[in-house]
């Protein structure tokens, strides 16, 4: 069976209605939206709203097209290993409420940024901080019933699925899980098959996206270094059959949506050789 493939919501515009999305992301041969909450103005201010999650819940019923995962990428602004406790505790207020939110919409699946913190700033104690961070926030998911996964990032923190899976064993519990970016590991000159079976038993959602040495996005799909094939049929041979998501930006560009027809077809083919046995 070929998984579903989702795609991203900053592929398209802002401005858009949900039912407006999820007739593009359809029309474009997707099968569900994963949504994103950043720290945007725009944005962000869907986790203080007591109407936002309803809104979204009953557009997806009413449009038959599921909102499965969440992107909650807030925490690059307010990271949850600050030494700053104004901004940890911002960061932590922002998880709990895109918990709330994912019970409330029906969304199953939170990926958060796996951010300490920035640069310099990085140290021990942030590290420290960040896990238990990450403690309060599991418990959190675990009561609504609504699971985390930390995102394989764009620095050296949580940059390979191996140092993800330390603190998903640390922790262990079944609501704290991992969430690959084969992108982000190539571009961070990892061996994405290791990561790959690293993270066996662990991953349970995927990026696609193309991407360069050094470079984390804006690259056509196509035109980077990421072997699709390789790793869609790694990820067949473990076993993994759970979300896939294109990862992608139109920076609310309209004339962008043109090409999700072709970034679907491009993926899809890819995921259905893989999942039909051809490579293996």
């Amino acid at each position: 069976m070929v998984p579903k493939l989702g795609i991203y919501e900053k592929a398209i515009c802002f401005s858009l209605e949900w039912a407006k999305k999820m007739e593009l992301a359809r029309s474009s041969g997707f099968s569900f939206l994963e949504i994103n909450i950043d720290a945007a103005e725009e944005r962000l201010p869907r986790l203080y709203s007591e109407t936002e999650a309803r809104c979204l819940r009953r557009a997806a019923e009413a449009e038959a097209f599921p909102v499965e995962t969440m992107a909650l990428t807030a925490n690059r602004r307010y990271p949850l290993g600050s030494e700053d406790s104004s901004i940890r505790e911002k960061g932590i207020d922002i998880v709990r409420r895109g918990i709330t939110f994912a019970h409330e919409a029906g969304i199953r699946l939170i990926h958060l940024a796996g951010y300490d913190e920035h640069g310099e700033k990085c140290n021990l104690h942030t590290k420290d901080l960040f896990l238990s961070s990450i403690v309060m926030c599991v418990k959190e998911a675990s009561a609504a019933g609504v699971m985390l996964a930390i995102e394989t990032m764009d620095t050296p923190f949580m940059a390979s699925v191996e140092r993800i899976i330390t603190i998903v064993r640390m922790i262990d519990s079944p609501y704290l899980q991992c969430y690959l970016d084969i992108g982000n590991v190539t571009a961070s000159g990892l061996d994405p098959l290791k990561e790959i079976y690293t993270g066996r038993n662990h991953i349970v959602g995927v990026h696609l996206k193309d991407t360069k040495p050094g470079i984390y996005r804006d690259i056509a799909f196509g035109e980077g270094i990421v072997d699709f094939d390789l790793c869609l049929n790694t990820l067949a041979s473990i076993g993994y059959n759970s979300f896939f998501v294109a990862e992608t930006w139109c920076y609310d560009n309209e004339s962008f949506h043109q090409y999700l027809p072709q970034i679907c077809s491009f993926l899809l083919k890819k995921l259905e050789k893989a999942y039909s046995g051809q490579y293996l």
